[in-house]
């Protein structure tokens, strides 16, 4: 975790540090510990494929990045279904074996299997998949087999490795856990996400540390870059309280009245234009995104319109936005326009990011950036478990009434692990884990093992297992 370069809070500490250095005489070195197997695996071993959805796309992952081309042979056996009949895969495959290919530096390959239009299926059906083969030097590893339903699941649990994009934490991912699923999105694909629910709301992208601020302005072409004059000075030189800077930033809990755009009004007058920072991209160095100045009404087919434009820009552009019930936010990129980011809220449960956080330094709550951030979906609930109360592994269903649930999205946020200090990283807690409680009443416990891979920050890995099914 790291404060934002726009704090600037500076930690005074009394320490001194001195390095040692080891010479060694006679042109000995020490022997480096050779590295561990590097393993090819399936990254769970039971998805469904339900009836609404046509496809699904199957990854296998080693256990570090190659350093050369890897192929890999999948065999599989259909069971009540046909190939090239009910179903297709990507690649193509040939005698019930499908070729892969790990490109030189990539951890991970996947296949793709499709329905074939018009099949109706019973929901018994599956197909089995194995690891047949792999290139020297990777070994097979023990989660070797996969099994795709042809129905909807619930996971009984699994382990997961989230790749975040590594020491950039270039990716925000969403995690479905009765689906044994995961996805990722680049984090700076998108700007905006517009609300689908009753409210009329628009957040802001909080994994670029992204800032807004209304002025009293409502026409677009009317606004320049002297307009952000007071604001950036404000919060970069601190002309003003840091706390008050929390104004212009989405507050963490996800409290959708504490957004800094505020509601979109019906009647259009109402609606100011804002200036916005789009905080920061993804590299060493960190890049600045820039300044943009939006206006956000709604339009005559019970959507949202977005005018925007470069901050010095005399013409905009404008995007419409429909309310779509299937998810709670729809998205937009100035430079793209609607984009897909997030999955249908009914399938995704947790996600890891880089995001905005606010912290308590003992003069107010102020923006901060905070890596391995934990948040939780908005139709889902979360209860946190000491275990010196009770043991992850003694944990049952008779235990959860006990529980005190909470449904804010920063429910978990930083909790799962410890802070970094002077000479030493952050590490992962593992006095405590969490029950999941999702949409359909599925109880699952969660604890986090990991926030590395191969020694590189910006991964987590968690292990879960169900405590109560939904329907039972």
């Amino acid at each position: 975790m790291k404060p934002l370069n726009m704090l600037r809070i500076k930690l005074k500490t009394g320490f001194a540090f001195s390095v040692a250095f080891l010479l060694l005489i006679g042109g000995c070195r020490k022997k480096e510990a050779p590295l561990p197997d590097n393993l090819v695996q399936f990254e769970s071993d039971n998805q469904g494929l339900p009836e609404t959805t046509a496809s699904i796309t199957v990854k296998l992952r080693l256990s570090r990045a190659a350093n050369a081309e890897i192929p890999v042979t999948v065999s599989f056996t259909p069971i009540g279904v046909v190939y090239d009949t009910d179903f297709t895969t990507a690649p193509s495959a040939t005698s019930g074996t499908i070729a892969l290919t790990i490109p030189s530096g990539s951890s991970e390959t996947s296949f793709t299997i499709t329905k074939k239009d018009g099949v109706l299926l019973d929901g018994d059906e599956k197909i089995e998949f194995k690891i047949a083969s792999s290139g020297a030097p990777v070994i097979i590893g023990t989660m070797n087999l996969f099994t795709l339903q042809f129905a909807e699941i619930v996971s009984r649990g699994a382990e997961m490795m989230g790749d975040g994009g590594g020491i950039t934490y270039g990716n925000k991912l969403f995690f479905d856990l009765s689906a044994n699923q995961q996805s990722a999105v680049q984090r700076t694909k998108w700007d905006l996400g517009f609300y689908s629910g009753d409210e009329w709301r628009v957040i802001l992208n909080s994994s670029t540390f992204m800032m807004a601020k209304q002025i009293d302005k409502n026409d677009l072409n009317a606004v320049t870059a002297a307009d952000t004059v007071g604001f950036s000075q404000s919060f970069y030189n601190h002309d003003m309280p840091e706390h008050a800077s929390l104004a212009y930033i989405d507050y963490p809990d996800g409290d959708l009245s504490k957004t800094a755009i505020a509601e979109v009004s019906a009647t259009a007058a109402d609606n100011k234009v804002y200036i916005v920072n789009r905080g920061v991209g993804i590299g060493t160095p960190v890049p600045q995104r820039g300044w943009k100045k939006i206006r956000i009404i709604r339009n005559g087919s019970g959507g949202y319109t977005l005018q925007h434009a470069d901050i010095a820009a005399t013409t905009f552009s404008s995007v419409d936005i429909p309310k779509k019930a299937d998810f709670y936010f729809n998205y937009v990129s100035f430079e793209t326009g609607a984009v897909a980011v997030e999955p249908q809220k009914d399938k995704w449960d947790i996600a890891w990011s880089y995001f905005t956080n606010a912290i308590d330094f003992g003069w107010g709550d102020v923006p901060y950036a905070f890596q391995d951030f934990i948040l939780i979906n908005r139709n889902v609930e979360m209860a946190k478990v000491l275990a010196s109360t009770k043991s992850y592994t003694d944990f049952k269903e008779a235990d959860i009434a006990s529980l005190d649930f909470k449904d804010a999205q920063n429910a978990i946020g930083g909790d799962w692990r410890k802070g970094g200090s002077p000479g030493m990283a952050p590490s992962v807690r593992d006095d405590r884990y969490y029950i999941i409680r999702d949409e359909d009443e599925n109880y699952y416990k969660l604890r986090f093992t990991a926030m590395a891979k191969d020694g590189e920050r910006g991964y987590v890995g968690f292990e879960y297992a169900l405590v109560k099914r939904g329907d039972d």
